[in-house]
This record gives C-alpha cells, sequence and structure tokens, in this order.
C-alpha cells in the first residue's frame, strides 16, 4: 500500500504547539518532536468508529491494548515480556516522574547523559532531586560512514558518577544524538549500575524509529538483572504520531518495583488513560506496521537530503550520525554565534523555528541546532533554503 508523506497539512491555527507557538507568521517550524504527517488510515478509522459511538465517559482500557504491545515487542524487538509487566501512565513524562519519586527521596541524585533531551533536566529537579552529567564524548565517523560525527558513553565518568547517585534515565534511542546504543553499550552501562546500586529508567520513545542498519535493542531485553533492576518507558506516540493522546505504558518485570512505580502513578493520578489513547496504540501496533516501515524510508530519505544540502551549500556545518529518531542534530559552531542567539535570529530573520542546542545541555562554547525531520521533503528543503541565505548573509556581516 502506498502511503503519502509529501502532501503539506495546513496546521496552524488548529491550537497546534509546533505551528501556532512561533509568534510571527510565515515560520516553518521543525523544532518540536512530532510529524506533519496525517496518522496511519486504520488509526484515523478506528478513532472514527470511537467518535461515532458518541458516549465519552469514563473508560477501562482494556487488556487488549497490552497483548498489542506485548505482541509488538516481540515480533519488532525479539524481547518477550510478561502481561502483568505493564503500567500505564499519560505520557513517559509522568511516567519517569513517577519513576524517580519511587526510588528516590528530594537530594539523591540522578545521573543523565548530556546533550540530552531537555525534559530529563526539569522532571529530576521537579521531584527535588539533583543532576549528575555523565556527558557523552563527540568522536568522528569513519571515512565513508554517513554523518560526520557521532557519540560514545563515558564509562570511565560514569563509574565515578554511580557512585553517588539512586537512579539514571537513559535514552535509548538517545534523543538528540541519533544513537541506537549497541547491545554491548548497554550491557556496559547496566554493570557498572548494578555495581552501585543505581536503578536504570530507560526511556525508548523512540525506539520504533530505527533508520537503515540500525536495530533497537530494549535495555531490559538483555534480562537477568538488567531486567529486574529497571523500568522501561515505551509509547507508539512518537513513531505513529500520537503525542497529543497522551498514553504510555511502562514496562517493569521487578514485581517489587514495579508495585513502587503504579503506587506513585496512582497517588498523582497519571496512570488512568483516556479512551482514545489505548484505541490508537492498538490500532498502530496491530495494524500499521507497513505505514511506520514506509515512514521510517521517508524519514531517511529527509536525513539523506539534509545530508546533500548541507555538504553542497553549507559546508561549515557539521551533522551527527542519524541512526535512530526523526531528529537530525548539527553542529552550527563555526558561525561564531551562540545556539540561543542562533535560533532566535533563524526563527525572526529567515523564518525558519529550530531547537536550541543550549535546551540540550550541548557542550560549554558551542552551538548546536536540533531539526525536526517529520515533514514533507518540500517542507524541510524550504526551511534549509532560508537558513542558507541567513548564513550566507551573516558571512557578509
Amino acid at each position: 500500500m502506498e502511503y503519502d508523506f509529501d502532501t503539506i497539512i495546513p496546521r496552524r491555527a488548529t491550537d497546534c504547539e509546533k505551528w501556532d507557538l512561533p509568534a510571527e507568521d510565515g515560520v516553518l517550524p521543525l523544532w518540536v518532536a512530532d510529524m506533519d504527517f496525517r496518522a496511519a488510515p486504520a488509526i484515523v478509522d478506528a478513532l472514527s468508529r470511537r467518535v461515532d459511538e458518541g458516549v465519552f465517559g469514563y473508560a477501562l482500557p482494556p487488556s487488549s491494548w497490552h497483548e498489542s504491545l506485548v505482541r509488538w515487542l516481540t515480533r519488532r524487538h525479539g524481547w518477550k515480556i510478561r502481561l502483568n509487566s505493564i503500567l500505564d501512565a499519560t505520557g513517559v513524562i509522568p511516567a519517569l516522574a513517577a519513576t524517580i519519586r519511587a526510588f528516590c527521596k528530594p537530594g539523591d541524585k540522578v545521573i543523565i547523559q548530556p546533550p540530552v533531551y531537555n525534559c530529563f533536566y526539569s522532571v529530576v529537579h521537579d521531584q527535588g532531586c539533583g543532576i549528575v552529567e555523565n556527558r557523552l564524548l563527540r568522536i568522528p565517523v569513519p571515512d565513508g560512514g554517513e554523518g560526520d560525527f557521532t557519540y560514545e558513553i563515558d564509562f570511565e565518568d560514569l563509574e565515578h558518577k554511580a557512585a553517588d547517585a539512586k537512579l539514571l534515565i537513559l535514552s535509548n534511542p538517545h534523543n538528540p544524538a541519533g544513537r541506537a546504543w549497541r547491545a554491548d553499550e548497554l550491557r556496559h552501562v547496566g554493570e557498572i549500575c548494578l555495581r552501585h546500586g543505581v536503578f536504570v529508567a530507560s526511556d525508548e520513545i523512540h525506539a520504533d524509529l530505527q533508520m537503515p542498519g540500525s536495530r533497537h535493542v530494549p535495555f531490559a531485553s538483555l534480562g537477568g538483572d538488567f531486567s529486574q533492576w529497571s523500568a522501561t518507558f515505551w509509547s507508539a506516540s512518537k513513531a505513529f504520531n500520537l503525542a497529543g493522546l497522551q498514553t504510555a505504558a511502562v514496562v517493569c518485570a521487578n514485581d517489587a518495583a514495579r508495585e513502587r512505580i503504579r503506587h506513585v502513578l496512582r497517588v498523582n493520578r497519571t496512570g488512568e488513560l483516556n479512551p482514545f489513547g489505548f484505541v490508537a496504540s492498538k490500532v498502530a501496533w496491530d495494524e500499521c506496521e507497513g505505514w511506520l516501515d514506509a515512514l521510517r524510508t521517508h524519514i531517511h530519505g529527509n536525513y539523506s537530503a539534509l545530508m546533500e544540502f548541507i555538504r553542497d551549500r553549507l559546508p561549515v556545518l557539521q551533522v551527527a550520525r542519524l541512526e535512530a529518531t526523526y531528529l537530525a542534530w548539527v553542529d552550527a559552531t563555526p558561525l561564531g554565534v551562540p545556539s540561543v542567539e542562533l535560533t532566535h535570529r533563524l526563527e525572526h530573520e529567515a523564518k525558519v523555528k529550530f531547537s536550541s542546542g543550549a535546551i540540550y545541555g550541548e557542550e560549554k562554547g558551542a552551538a548546536y541546532l536540533r531539526i525536526n525531520l517529520a515533514s514533507p521533503r518540500a517542507t524541510l528543503l524550504e526551511a534549509l533554503e532560508r537558513t542558507a541565505g541567513f548564513i550566507k548573509e551573516l558571512k557578509r556581516k
């Protein structure tokens, strides 16, 4: 079946965060991580049928949506989980907040691995905990490899930091670095955390957005103590563009640990789902595999188009190798403009909005941009043309 990812869907003036937050007219937004595509037809049809029922009272999430997740994880990722290991949550960040609160008390230390998703900073601080940074190490991509640079985990530093921490938030795949962590890397992380009693909270919301040649390894699929001393956060929201339905799952094999998380979810009232979320998620996992594969092909094509454009027109920029997610991580440091100022000027002068690398904890003195590739190719190329024009003028001055 053919799927259309190139038709431009008007989203401005639809109460859309991505398109309506930019204050000025005409801004192309390639920042916040949602996609400018209609959901898969089977999802739209299922939601339409639910709307036609006309009654929207309190709903009980059916066990069938958990069963769909179990089948999906087995089929797509070779990870077999027990049905009763799943908890419901209104989103990955609320579930992360509950997990931090379940395993940490105010003042405890939580490890994150910058540059990393900005909400990790706020969710840790909001629980009264302190942040310990285990910064990723930037390395060049070997000649002939896709992208200009990539990242590795600083295991020596992690060993040191883990001695004084209670929990590690793992971004797997990593946002914004685009890494799909290998099994040996995850095992090394797990061994360090087990030695020091650090609980692993693995955010795997981008897991289904692998690029060609990459595969996703769920942290808990390593089994044994790695499974028992961790929780995995999963959702159809990124891969199937369902973020507004606020539906996620927590997978935790350890009964006692799972009950601790369940308790906090209940206290915070963040474990109760709306019916549209579990209807859409179930259909996504049961019926929309072909749509997802076509989407991944389109995303990789956009990444290749971005790489070609930058090499031909903007060689001053460098791009991280993209192994997973639909987010390109671009080094704009040679422009000599701090990332906050750069993104502000791009928005107001070039009418294109990217995310500033500063919010992800970019290294000191650097300037990065995070570019959302989940758009029609024409939108991406127009944004890059505007960026090229801005940089040309910047160099003149």
